[in-house]
């Protein structure tokens, strides 16, 4: 099956959503946790994240992510998709758009209160691999994320 970048980031927003994000810290080791990507376009990936969380830190710090997902209830009925590239914040500009596409994030944090410490990062350059294991042959291909620069 062909597909192109988009259809790889909307397959990772809408069909994966959760992923395992990997930033490095303070000490040059590595660490992860798990953030929903919430937006896709010609531009990129977005997700948001709190500005006191340890994962906003590194973003900052490095600004560089990884972040890979699965989709399937075994092996081989899995599609993975990984993704790591450089990131910037884009503060709220977007933040409103993001949190009406995933209304739950209204539950998380309910009041204006609550969001007031949400950002909203961009993953604008960046490659990723797209691995099926749902046929065989596998079919695994890379495509590029926002304005990729070798």
């Amino acid at each position: 099956m062909a597909s192109s970048s988009m259809d790889d980031l909307k397959f990772l927003e809408e069909e994966i959503h959760s992923v395992v994000a990997a930033t490095v810290d303070g000490r040059g080791l590595p660490a992860t946790c798990v953030i929903d990507v919430m937006d896709s376009d010609e531009d990129g990936l977005y997700f948001l994240t709190a500005n006191f969380k340890d994962f906003y830190r590194r973003l900052k710090a490095t600004g560089y992510v990884a972040m890979t997902g699965k989709k399937g209830e075994d092996t081989m009925s899995s599609v993975a998709v990984s993704v790591h590239g450089r990131v910037r914040e884009i503060g709220r500009s977007r933040l409103r758009r993001l949190l009406d596409k995933n209304p739950y994030m209204y539950d998380i944090y309910p009041t204006e209160e609550k969001r007031k410490d949400l950002t909203v990062f961009q993953l604008y350059d960046g490659i990723g691999e797209f691995y099926d294991l749902t046929v065989l042959p596998p079919e695994c291909h890379t495509f590029t994320v926002g304005h990729h620069s070798e």
